[in-house]
């Protein structure tokens, strides 16, 4: 885990659960407010970080113990008293301060809520291309603020055109039944992550189009950013193009040309190209130019039906 990622998603969390409850206002508006601004955070942070490590329902266990906390407090001392404050002068500085937290998280929460929204645009639907298991979304959704991908929507920066058919991307991981997702703390041997080696198969019936190999698996957290999307295959699923990135080398099982059925055998996930860790990239696109294969027209999908966005928990039973 980043400094980042130790201190927004585990420190500070645990501070404020702490702070609740070792320090609560006695006055009904400054109770009512330190409550208020710890939710927020805590919903802000829950909402739009990435919970992958730590593990996706460590958001919940605190909305939980955060939920314990009130309980006891109302049971032991009752509602706040009919005191319009009553909180000691440096306790007043931290509910104010955890306040400004609560809006910044408020605003996290509202722009990850609407990532969560599938546009009224032309949306395609596939099957899981993974076997049974236990999966994870880290990247996807409606917004930039839950979903990396969609900055290469942005016409002005010529560096993102020959990407733009990426911009609706999911990138997904394989993990635990208790939301693992590798081996150690920050292994740099990508074999170590829950992800590599998974079989990808095919999710739709089609024709492999397009397909790139022999592109080396980066050490962790190596990227290579001369073969962005790593070795990949793309499916021409009828009306529309399914690129599935960041390939393990030399795991490639089809040839271009080939007719495949959904389920097929693809290749395995790994982690070649501009990928922080091993993960499956997939999208949809239509067209693959010749110029720039991945500067097709972006569309949104669902898999199974479903919308996937950040955080969300996909399990294909066996």
């Amino acid at each position: 885990m980043s400094l980042m990622v130790i201190v927004t998603q585990v420190l500070l969390p645990l501070a404020l659960l702490a702070w609740i409850t070792f320090y609560p206002a006695a006055g009904w508006l400054a109770w009512g407010l330190q409550l208020i601004s710890v939710a927020t955070v805590l919903l802000g942070i829950g909402l739009a970080s990435l919970w992958a490590m730590p593990p996706f329902w460590v958001p919940y266990a605190y909305g939980f113990l955060l939920l314990l906390i009130v309980a006891t407090h109302l049971l032991r001392k009752g509602i706040p008293g009919t005191g319009f404050w009553r909180a000691s002068a440096a306790n007043s500085v931290v509910i104010l301060m955890v306040a400004m937290l609560g809006m910044l998280g408020g605003y996290l929460a509202w722009h990850a809520a609407k990532g969560r929204m599938l546009p009224e645009e032309a949306v395609v639907n596939i099957a899981a291309p993974f076997p049974p298991g236990h999966y994870l979304i880290a990247h996807g959704g409606s917004t930039p603020m839950i979903n990396v991908h969609l900055k290469t929507l942005d016409p002005t920066v010529e560096r993102f055109r020959p990407w733009r058919g990426q911009s609706k991307a999911l990138d997904i991981f394989r993990i635990t039944p208790m939301g693992l997702h590798k081996e150690g703390w920050q292994p740099t041997d990508p074999a170590r992550y829950t992800t590599f080696g998974v079989p990808v198969l095919s999710p739709c019936s089609g024709e492999v189009a397009l397909l790139v190999y022999g592109i080396e698996d980066m050490s962790v957290p190596e990227m290579d950013h001369d073969h962005m999307a790593g070795n990949y295959v793309a499916i021409n699923c009828g009306g529309f193009f399914v690129i599935l990135a960041h390939l393990r080398q030399g795991s490639i099982a089809v040839a271009a040309g080939d007719k495949v059925k959904a389920g097929d055998i693809l290749g395995q996930m790994g982690n070649s190209g501009n990928s922080s860790e091993p993960h499956l990239h997939v999208h949809a696109q239509r067209g693959l130019p010749e110029y720039a294969p991945l500067a097709g027209e972006p569309l949104w999908l669902t898999i199974d039906n479903r919308f996937m966005v950040r955080n969300d928990t996909i399990y294909i039973v066996p």
